[in-house]
């Protein structure tokens, strides 16, 4: 059995359709305690330096959307730069610091490098903050659980203990696995946050997959409340190749680490302030540069 448990797609950072998951009369999702206040402003249910302007889960308390947000700054480290993505936060497009004070970032139409000194090095190099696998897995699974209706939360009790919990994957009820995926930069694109969560019945077996687009950045994440499955992606094939879109399976090893970039130039040109999109050959150097 199959089932659409949830969609819905923002265009260039609209505030409208707003939608708003859950009851607001209920206690909150993820304690589920009655002495809890609930903030006037609604939680965003997914975070809002990945675009997110339009979805809020009302029966989320304070405590808990504070909670939660630290765990979200390791998934905002875990993302890929503004040049790639193209992501607007609260706080506007985030740039990348490179040693010696230069910066690069990327809007919805320009990349733009600012060098504090005159350069003719022919790449640059600069490192995402570190951040934590666990964290940026539960991340992604309390923005799974935010957009549940309330009848499908009893599925995720223990995993929302889990969430709850300074636990790691060790405790976790299967091998923890995603999918990111890239596509190439291009103004000629819409700005874009599209989500769907689908749900699926089988051999009695339960598997939630979300899908997210957040402009040119994708997440595929399979997890099941019930049972120890392995997840393959077969499905993101056909998307990949018709959307041009490169997907890498997630090493969710227990670790702290980063990720490192490097941005080819040519000599004599660090400027690449541009109106033109990323070309292949840019975007596969920094891909392949991450470590």
């Amino acid at each position: 059995m199959f089932e659409q448990v949830f969609s819905h797609i923002q265009h260039n950072y609209n505030l409208s359709p707003t939608v708003e998951v859950g009851e607001r009369d209920s206690l909150c999702r993820f304690c589920k305690l009655n002495d809890v206040k609930f903030n006037k402003k609604r939680a965003h249910s997914f975070p809002e330096f990945l675009g997110n302007k339009s979805i809020f889960t009302v029966n989320e308390c304070d405590e808990c959307n504070a909670r939660f947000s630290k765990i979200e700054k390791d998934l905002s480290n875990f993302i890929p730069p503004t040049i790639i993505t193209r992501l607007r936060g609260k706080k506007g497009y985030r740039p990348n610091y490179i040693k010696g004070g230069s910066k690069v970032y990327g809007d919805d139409q320009f990349i733009t490098l600012i060098q504090e000194k005159s350069s003719e090095k022919s790449s640059l190099n600069f490192s995402s903050q570190t951040f934590d696998m666990v964290k940026v897995y539960k991340a992604i699974l309390k923005s799974l659980i935010s957009i549940l209706p309330d009848e499908k939360l009893k599925e995720f009790s223990t995993a929302i203990g889990w969430l709850r919990s300074n636990q790691n994957f060790e405790s976790l009820n299967h091998f923890p696995i995603f999918w990111c995926g890239y596509r190439m930069p291009d103004v000629n694109f819409p700005i874009k946050m599209e989500i769907e969560l689908t749900r699926e019945i089988s051999d009695n077996h339960i598997i939630y997959i979300l899908y997210c687009q957040f402009n040119n950045f994708f997440i595929y994440f399979p997890f099941s409340p019930t049972s120890k499955l392995f997840f393959k992606a077969e499905q993101l094939a056909s998307k990949a190749i018709a959307e041009n879109i490169h997907y890498e399976k997630v090493d969710c090893g227990d670790v702290i680490t980063s990720h490192s970039y490097k941005i080819n130039l040519p000599l004599g040109e660090p400027d690449i302030t541009s109106r033109e999109e990323l070309t292949i050959e840019q975007l596969n150097n920094i891909l392949k540069n991450r470590e």
